[in-house]
């Protein structure tokens, strides 16, 4: 059925459904845990209002349920006990101790003999992953050399006469404001971008082949859509889906919607990966021109008139 051909009637009956299977499985939270069966039953009650679904708002609801559900099978899955593979933590204490110290660890500590925790640390660093390295994300997109002032050349110049004072650029109330409102504003045209393409591969939205450093402003931007519930993303296909929706209502939240906040990293050889698996090759979100001030150091986007 198209969205066209489901009357408000419908969609209103729908939602009703929905509704009430969320309160419903709110009030039965603890049940779930306790009866599979009972979960099964409105999993096969979502599954058949899903079939009439046709539009964003009601496919809104049954993500809220899918959640819910989600939610409950991971305690179910945390419940489970496995007596063979039940964790030991005094023989996890008496292996560190033995690679501390060695065969024989109760000797060794007696003596006064200190532990060997790069010995620790080498085998950790078998069993975990890279440290993540640091990123552009996480200081200034271009960093200008600071030349070391010497003392002597400054009491010379005192000497020989007054010169002009360094003048020192600050930003007063005004500038902030207006830095302020120019991102508002970009946020909000990427909205009108994303409500006029319809959903659309997170990664096809925000990177810009041109430039790494207006990738990493575009998932800025986007991160205050999401932070607002302007935008959700949608992952059940196995790829990052966007899509504009609208804000959620305060009833939304009783009913069991809750917010997820991810931790997005980004780098070069990363960026130029997607650009080469996706085929990228112009921005979805139009290039934003740069200014150098001048010192010759590009200012972002957000600090540039659009």
């Amino acid at each position: 059925m198209d969205d066209f051909e489901q009357t408000q009637a419908e969609k209103r009956t729908l939602r009703h459904g929905y509704r009430s299977l969320l309160a419903d499985a709110t009030v039965r939270k603890k049940e779930y845990l306790a009866d599979s069966e009972l979960l099964l039953s409105d999993l096969e009650r979502a599954n058949g209002l899903f079939g009439d679904v046709c539009s964003t708002a009601e496919g809104v609801l049954d993500s809220r349920f899918l959640l819910l559900s989600a939610d409950v099978g991971a305690q179910r899955a945390h419940m489970l006990r496995i007596d063979s593979a039940a964790f030991d933590s005094l023989a996890f204490i008496e292996n560190a101790r033995a690679i501390l110290y060695g065969s024989d660890a109760d000797a060794m500590q007696m003596s006064g003999t200190l532990p060997a925790w790069a010995a620790i640390g080498t085998v950790a660093l078998s069993m975990s992953r890279v440290a993540p390295r640091l990123a552009h994300a996480y200081g200034p997109l271009s960093v200008e050399p600071r030349e070391r002032r010497r003392t002597e050349g400054v009491r010379r110049q005192a000497a020989n006469g007054p010169t002009a004072s360094a003048h020192i650029e600050t930003m007063g109330t005004e500038d902030v404001r207006r830095q302020e409102n120019q991102t508002t504003r970009l946020v909000q045209k990427v909205h009108r971008i994303l409500a006029e393409r319809g959903p659309i591969n997170l990664f096809r939205l925000v990177i810009n082949p041109q430039s790494f450093a207006q990738s990493i402003e575009n998932i800025f931007y986007v991160s205050f859509l999401i932070r607002d519930g302007r935008a959700y993303i949608d992952d059940d296909s196995g790829q990052p889906m966007i899509e504009a929706c609208e804000p959620p209502q305060q009833q939304d939240y009783q009913s069991g919607l809750a917010k997820k906040q991810l931790i997005f990293t980004l780098d070069q050889p990363t960026w130029q990966e997607i650009i080469d698996v996706y085929g990228i090759r112009e921005s979805v979100i139009p290039q934003r021109r740069s200014v150098r001030d001048e010192q010759g150091m590009s200012q972002i986007s957000s600090q540039v008139p659009v």
